[in-house]
């Protein structure tokens, strides 16, 4: 199987409490740098379907989490995207040193992802 970051470039954070919850943001690079100053009746239709895709971009979830062997369950409690709410993402994980490497299960392009937090 090939290996591909659908988010390569981005930045983010990744916290699990050691109770069975986890946190975790990620953003497209130059996420934080978009200008989100404009009135929104004075954004064209255009702006507002690239400010939408922008908002999409930023991934953000908290959930409850399950280890079992090397695989991790995050049954997400809430989400920048409402769809994703009450739904489970499983991700394989391992570490090489101090960083944690998850691989996604979706398929994404024929390519599952992988993320690296260090």
């Amino acid at each position: 199987m090939d290996y591909d970051s659908v988010f390569t470039g981005c930045t983010g954070y990744i916290t699990y409490d050691g109770q069975g919850h986890m946190g975790v943001q990620i953003t497209p690079k130059g996420y934080k740098d978009y200008n989100t100053n404009k009135n929104l009746d004075s954004l064209t239709n255009t702006e507002l379907k690239e400010l939408i895709k922008l908002y999409q971009s930023n991934w953000v979830y908290f959930a409850s989490y399950k280890i079992t062997g090397n695989t991790i369950e995050h049954l997400r409690l809430s989400a920048t995207e409402p769809k994703n709410w009450g739904t489970t993402l499983t991700r394989d994980f391992d570490f090489k040193g101090d960083t944690l490497i998850l691989t996604a299960y979706e398929i994404v392009n024929g390519k599952k992802s992988r993320l690296f937090w260090g």
